[in-house]
């Protein structure tokens, strides 16, 4: 899929993934059920490759 952002859209959204990874980590840590872990690790890196692809 290719989306089509303006600026403007690209940096709300790159701001909006930054403040949802930061609470990930946050969960990732406090969580104690390891398949929960690893779902979340795969989440987390999932959206910093989305990330990573909004900044080029």
């Amino acid at each position: 899929m290719i989306l089509d952002l303006t600026e403007a859209e690209r940096s709300t959204t790159r701001r909006a993934l930054e403040i949802y990874l930061a609470d990930l980590r946050e969960e990732i840590v406090k969580t104690e059920k390891h398949e929960w872990r690893e779902a979340l690790h795969a989440e987390k890196q999932l959206l910093q490759r989305v990330l990573e692809q909004l900044g080029t």
